[in-house]
Parts: structure tokens; sequence; C-alpha cells
């Protein structure tokens, strides 16, 4: 299964955005239509109905996940993603939850990925 379709994105013609994904990502966006847009960083992502963050250590600011609920509040109804995967430079599984406790998001899903990473599908708080 692929990395991408495992998180559950639906890929048929939503816009998605894909920010500074690892290689086998990039490979695995490349074959898809419409294609993801791919960024190399947050300060340079655009809001879009799906978001995926590979976010790396330090990268997890107050800042960079006000960010991020930003753009998920200007499209209504959107999903946002954060993955830990087994990179050095990767935020632990307990990072990623760390750093959205006490704001405007909310994990809605978590799964597990290989070698103890994991993706935590997020959505806006209601009210």
């Amino acid at each position: 299964m692929s990395t991408l379709t495992g998180l559950g994105l639906e890929l048929s013609g939503m816009r998605t955005m894909l920010i500074d994904p690892p290689d086998y990502v990039l490979a695995e966006a490349s074959g898809i239509e419409p294609r993801p847009m791919v960024v190399s960083s947050l300060q340079v992502a655009e809001p879009a109905m799906q978001i995926v963050w590979w976010p790396q250590q330090g990268e997890l600011t107050t800042e960079g996940i006000s960010k991020l609920s930003w753009m998920l509040s200007v499209v209504s109804g959107s999903k946002g993603w954060l993955i830990s995967d087994d990179e050095d430079q990767s935020p632990s599984p307990r990072e990623l939850r760390a750093a959205v406790e006490g704001t405007l998001l909310q994990i809605e899903q978590e799964t597990k990925l290989g070698e103890g990473g994991a993706a935590l599908r997020l959505v806006l708080r209601a009210g």
C-alpha cells in the first residue's frame, strides 16, 4: 500500500499540499493525477483541502502549529496530517501529540507507521 493512500488521503481531484516529504513519497506523488503540490517548508506552504507535513526537529513551534491551523481554517472541511517517520531529524510521535495539545487543532486519528513513526490526522477544534 502506498504511503499517501495508507494515510487515508482522498487523492482524486482534491487539492493536496505536501510539506517537506521524503524522497519515497515524492516518487509516489509523481504518479498521482492531479499531482499534489510539493513545497520545501511550512513557510512557503499555502492553504489546501489536505495538508501533509513532515516536520523536522525544531519546526514544531507555536508559530508553526499556528500557521498550520490558519491554513486549515481557510479551507472549509480541510484536514491536516503531521508525520513522524524514522528519519533522524523527525520528531517522535509523542512530540507531535504534545505540539498539538492546547492548540486550535485536535487529533482525529493516529496511524502507526513503520519503525515507530506515526501519522496524526488533524482537524480544527469545534467551537
